[in-house]
């Protein structure tokens, strides 16, 4: 536990370096003082992720022709199939890194305490 935490007291630091390392990797994680701005973002980072990951789901797969009758059938077919089947928790890798590009700033400068 980080004595910055005020807020997230039940939270341990190493696990928010454990999830900014599979972010970010180990040197990065290692660099970050764990604090409650610091908790708070990786929580926003990490639904952000989830989030981007489950509106992935719903996204028909390309065709490269113009679409019929039975490929839009099979399509819904298989996003029904991913949505009553997706009780993972995986995130998109293109989500991830896109949540990490918005937040690796903004983790940093809260680590600082700015």
């Amino acid at each position: 536990m980080s004595k910055q935490l005020k807020e997230y007291k039940e939270v341990s630091a190493s696990h928010i370096k454990a999830i900014l390392k599979s972010f970010f990797g180990a040197t990065y994680a290692a660099r970050i003082e764990v604090n409650d701005k610091v908790v708070r973002l990786t929580w926003q980072m990490v639904t952000s992720s989830k989030s981007c990951s489950e509106m992935m789901d719903i996204v028909p797969r390309p065709a490269g022709f113009i679409p019929g009758a039975g490929y839009v059938a099979k399509q819904l077919a298989q996003l029904a199939k991913r949505i009553a089947t997706s009780k993972d928790d995986s995130i998109y890798i293109l989500c991830k890194n896109g949540s990490a590009y918005q937040y690796s700033r903004r983790i940093q400068m809260a680590s600082s305490g700015l």
